[in-house]
């Protein structure tokens, strides 16, 4: 009896563990991926801010017609190293739209974040990061 008695507690360990290791696997995961999507809306961020900073540098056309090309190619740059390039749209435009000194040059960006796995985090599967930026023209 005093056999039996001492092997009833040996694989408690083991169970516990079997039990609490998805729980932390599905905690680790979830942290990974909230990490993952700081660094979506930080990179969004970076790019509306560029764009809105090289449109304010950019040289109008003929009759004080904004040049978007170079800013959206600002945006395009930061987007494409940050791997977000695919589906997002962007926009920079002068307000008013005779862009002159002192107006107001305005960059938006939106991009659809989607997680690594959507069955285990339903909630983030797929969320549309949008900023925008807005600086004097000089």
């Amino acid at each position: 009896m005093g056999e039996r008695a001492r092997a009833g507690p040996r694989g408690s360990a083991t169970v516990e563990m079997m039990i609490w290791l998805p729980v932390l696997m599905i905690m680790l995961f979830g942290v990974a991926e909230l990490s993952r999507l700081w660094l979506a809306v930080a990179e969004v961020t970076a790019a509306a801010r560029e764009g809105a900073r090289t449109g304010t540098q950019t040289p109008t056309t003929t009759g004080n017609v904004f040049d978007s090309g170079p800013a959206l190619a600002a945006i395009d740059t930061i987007l494409a190293a940050a791997n977000l390039s695919a589906g997002a749209s962007r926009t920079v435009v002068c307000v008013p739209a005779a862009c002159v000194p002192g107006s107001n040059v305005q960059a938006t960006v939106t991009v659809t974040f989607t997680t690594a796995a959507p069955t285990l985090l339903p909630g983030l599967s797929s969320l549309t990061i949008q900023e925008v930026a807005q600086m004097r023209y000089e």
